[in-house]
């Protein structure tokens, strides 16, 4: 589930799906009804995960070929609220932030991490690929960083992060009241306009680039063995066989 709390001006959202905030389809549907429904007395979203972390990814059993078109949607949507939300959306994170949890982050205006946060889209070792990423690193780290995440599937910390311009500022969970303050000390409606005005200036994401991207993960991929490969041996908690077709 996602809970919610407002804090004056702030809504906190709060990833809250044990053990590890693997989001579903479900969940990723509620975070965006409730992205799409924000009051006009918000200023701000903080969006972090309860827990031992933010976020170890999207589920991989809705990965499977009759379940993947309606959860790369909801993924897709979500993270749109998120870009495009009226207010200020800020990812805090915590301990892993892999996959779909690191794609909604990326959309978010900006990433406060803790120091001991780890983040990845470690999708290639399953023999997928993460198509919201592939969209959003290359403009947040550039072309070549960009590839060293997504083609390796590697883990990285929080200071690499930052150095990629993934992250904006590294502050300790116990420290995070301070966000929610900052923003309410904030003219709420100065916040509204500035974010209408950030997206003008930087622009929306681009939403047919998203399909297209989306249509190549749903139309080309699976006709792969490989990837249901990835799926078993995933759920199986055993290495991959791969017969590289």
């Amino acid at each position: 589930m996602i809970k919610a709390e407002l804090d004056e001006r702030v809504l906190k959202l709060t990833l809250d799906i044990p053990p590890v905030n693997v989001l579903d389809t479900a969940n990723l549907e509620e975070l965006t009804q409730r992205l799409e429904a924000l009051d006009d007395n918000v200023s701000a979203v903080l969006l972090s995960g309860a827990g031992k972390c933010f976020s170890a990814g999207a589920s991989v059993e809705e990965h499977q070929p009759e379940q993947a078109r309606r959860m790369l949607d909801a993924l897709s949507a979500a993270c749109l609220a998120l870009a495009n939300a009226p207010v200020a959306t800020v990812a805090l994170v915590h301990g892993s932030c892999l996959g779909g949890g690191f794609e909604l982050a990326m959309f978010c205006d900006y990433v406060v991490a803790d120091p001991e946060a780890t983040f990845g889209v470690p999708e290639i070792q399953l023999a997928f690929f993460p198509p919201l990423a592939c969209y959003q690193l290359a403009r947040l780290s550039g072309r070549q960083n960009a590839a060293s995440v997504i083609f390796s599937g590697r883990n990285f910390n929080a200071e690499r992060a930052r150095e990629l311009g993934l992250v904006q500022d590294i502050i300790a969970v116990d420290e995070w009241g301070k966000l929610a303050r900052s923003y309410n000390k904030l003219s709420l409606p100065v916040v509204r306009l500035a974010k209408q005005a950030f997206l003008l200036g930087s622009g929306r994401p681009d939403v047919a680039q998203l399909a297209e991207l989306n249509e190549l993960f749903l139309g080309q991929l699976y006709q792969y063995g490989d990837v249901l490969e990835g799926i078993a041996s995933f759920l199986e908690k055993r290495k991959p066989t791969w017969k590289h077709s």
